[in-house]
This record gives structure tokens, C-alpha cells and sequence, in this order.
């Protein structure tokens, strides 16, 4: 019975891998793929608290709700001043639901790192042989337009907290 949950979160995970891999090929995330992201942490957080203690002590849909409208809140904010697009704002809302309030700063130091990766993605050559690849030519459209696809660096710090959170 403890190892439900975890498939709900396994769910989870390629949901929002979904997430990235669309906005990297396309900049958008789709309201479906926010609805699901969110609707997966009703099973996920139902099951977990009823997995015992331990998993339960991690699953609090109090701290989620409120990481998750603090998330959503500062990616408006953000929005508004045309730094994110609207696909990544509401990513935030169900990435926040994920992490809870305990591990906001985890997530933020992630966010900044794999910004920082975003960055020199941007500014540095691709390694040889890349270049005529598809990732390759889609980093260097990215790169032309100068729009980072935001979904893509959430989702890598999401799962970096999700591992540290669940598992480590």
C-alpha cells in the first residue's frame, strides 16, 4: 500500500516532464497539461496520507495550497513585467502544490541554478556535432529569439526537489 503514492507521483513526474519538453519545442503549456499536473496531486495527496506516517508527515495539502498560490502569486508578478509567459505562471500553481511550503527554498536554489544553465546555454557554443541536431537547431532558434523556455528549467528543479523531498 506505501509504494501508491509513489506511482501517483511517477504519474506526476511525466506530466510535468510533458510540460518541459513542450515548452522547449514550442514555448507553450497548454491549460490541459496544468489541469492534469494539478489534478494528479488529489490521488497523490489522498494516498499519501493514508500511507502512514512518514510519507504522511511530507504530503500536507495546507503547506501545498499555500507554496502553490506563492508560487503562482510572484509568477503574475513576473508575468506582468513580460519577464514569463503565461504557460509558466500557471505551471507554477500545481509545481507549488509538489514541493509544499517546506521546500520552497530547495525549489528556488534549484530554479536558480538551472537558470544559471539556461543562461550559458545561451551564450556558449554547442559542443561539436550538436549543432545539426534537432535539440541542437532548437537551441539555436532559442537562442536567436532570446526566449527561454521557463517551463523547461522549473521542471528540472521541481525534480531535483522532488528527489530530495520523497527520497533522499
Amino acid at each position: 500500500m506505501t509504494y501508491v503514492p509513489y506511482l501517483f507521483l511517477l504519474g506526476s513526474v511525466f506530466i510535468f516532464m510533458y510540460a518541459a519538453f513542450k515548452d522547449f519545442l514550442t514555448w507553450k503549456i497548454s491549460n490541459g497539461t496544468v489541469l492534469a499536473a494539478t489534478a494528479a496531486y488529489v490521488p497523490f495527496a489522498a494516498t499519501g496520507l493514508l500511507a502512514g506516517p512518514a510519507l504522511a508527515a511530507k504530503v500536507d495539502p495546507i503547506s501545498a495550497l499555500a507554496a502553490a498560490g506563492t508560487l503562482f502569486t510572484i509568477g503574475f508578478v513576473l508575468w506582468m513585467m513580460k519577464m514569463l509567459g503565461a504557460g509558466d505562471v500557471k505551471l507554477m500553481f500545481p509545481v507549488g502544490l509538489f514541493i509544499g511550503w517546506e521546500y520552497l527554498l530547495p525549489f528556488a536554489l534549484g530554479l536558480l541554478f538551472f537558470a544559471l544553465i539556461a543562461l550559458l546555454a545561451m551564450k556558449l557554443s554547442l559542443p561539436a556535432g550538436l549543432g545539426n541536431t534537432m535539440v541542437g537547431m532548437r537551441i539555436d532558434e532559442i537562442r536567436r529569439s532570446g526566449k527561454v523556455p521557463y517551463g523547461f528549467v522549473m521542471v528540472a528543479a521541481l525534480l531535483v526537489t522532488l528527489y530530495v523531498k520523497y527520497f533522499a
